[in-house]
């Protein structure tokens, strides 16, 4: 409300103005009482200059609501939210926030709520939440905590994702790659091979050995390792040595001379066999270990007793070191691998060494000689 009141008389002239003078209370009455006893103390005031008439002129009175008090332009929303006047006409144009606007000049007026919703929207931007997410908070169709649940599943993600990006590109830059001819299909395979699931990380492994051996004698060595091919990347030595193994295997060339000892009939048979085995090794316990002993001192007696034998015998050791002759350059550095992709590879080895040793002491005690003897003297006889 303004009050402008001026006097004439004879020996003074007296000017008064008051400005912007309001009370807001949600009853009227009031207003009306303000009005009264600022006009009486206006009067009392000029009565002092002894006045001979009082000439009051009210200008304009402004009835205002508690609604319009709280009411606001885009300069005061900018103030107390922090937010710039861009970003705040930007979280309306997306429907975030419905300011109202005057009749008269169509300038937009924010509430409360409207300053509440902004610095909702400002602070959940800082957390990196897209407008839709915070859209969906403000119209009600999704709750707070359900979206900083789905925001943390994604933040997760991009960190898992990020993760694998920084592990190739620091295994990339181990290498010291000069030539960038050669690096992408590189880097695509490496990522990809990343991404993909557990059985689908087996099937890759697969087809890589069966790639490097072709025809009978990859599947014969697939089938030593297929228990154990299916790896689970949790870590991020794993995700670095599965980059390795993944580098390793590519890089590794074909091998041509690959005729294997089993025929092609017989391969299902050696396949059970080598499962049967791997089986054993991994739940090795006494019983298994006796049953290996006992099974290990027959077949070195009838190596002693049964010339037939000694001769499948003395075949099988040239097939095996022709295998090995294949095999090596990959055997050693997958195997180093698969010990830390596989915890049951891992079991394998160590219950495959255990067994050894036991089986060697058991010959020794009962025979005289190790199964190494054994061996090393069917090699010096051939």
């Amino acid at each position: 409300m303004r009050v402008y009141a001026s006097y004439k008389g004879k020996q003074n002239d007296v000017k008064v103005t008051f400005h912007n003078i309001c009370v807001f209370h949600p009853n009227y009455i009031y207003y009306v009482e303000f009005l009264f006893k600022s006009f009486k103390h206006l009067y009392k005031m000029l009565d002092m200059y002894r006045t001979d008439t009082l000439s009051i002129k009210l200008k304009k009175i402004y009835f205002l609501t508690l609604w319009e008090v709280n009411k606001m332009n885009i300069k005061i929303a900018s103030e107390k939210t922090g937010l710039t006047k861009k970003a705040i006409k930007y979280y309306e144009n997306e429907g975030l926030i419905t300011p109202s606007k005057k009749c008269e000049n169509n300038y937009r007026e924010y509430s409360n709520d409207d300053i509440v919703k902004l610095n909702l929207i400002g602070a959940l931007r800082a957390l990196d939440i897209t407008i839709s997410d915070i859209k969906d908070v403000v119209m009600g169709v999704k709750s707070l905590p359900e979206t900083l649940i789905d925001t943390v599943k994604k933040i997760d993600e991009s960190i898992n994702y990020l993760g694998k990006s920084k592990l190739i590109i620091a295994s990339l830059i181990e290498k010291n790659l000069t030539d960038y001819r050669a690096s992408g299909e590189q880097i695509r395979k490496l990522r990809e091979t990343l991404e993909l699931s557990r059985d689908d990380k087996k099937e890759f492994i697969s087809n890589t050995l069966l790639r490097i051996f072709p025809g009978n004698f990859g599947q014969v060595f697939v089938s030593i390792y297929a228990p154990f091919l299916s790896v689970t990347i949790d870590t991020d030595e794993k995700k670095k040595i599965w980059l390795r193994l993944v580098e390793f295997l590519d890089s590794a060339d074909e091998v041509i001379q690959n005729d294997f000892l089993i025929d092609e009939n017989k391969l299902y048979e050696f396949k059970e066999l080598i499962y049967t085995q791997n089986k054993n090794l991994l739940n090795y316990d006494e019983n298994i270990k006796n049953n290996i002993i006992n099974q290990q001192i027959g077949f070195a007696k009838s190596l002693k007793e049964n010339e037939e034998v000694r001769i499948k015998f003395t075949k099988a050791i040239k097939k095996s070191k022709q295998m090995m002759k294949i095999i090596e350059p990959v055997q050693k550095d997958f195997e180093e691998y698969l010990c830390i992709l596989n915890e049951d590879y891992k079991k394998y080895k160590k219950n495959q060494n255990k067994m050894s040793s036991d089986v060697n002491e058991a010959l020794k005690d009962k025979l005289g000689f190790t199964a190494y003897d054994l061996t090393k003297s069917f090699n010096e006889e051939n």
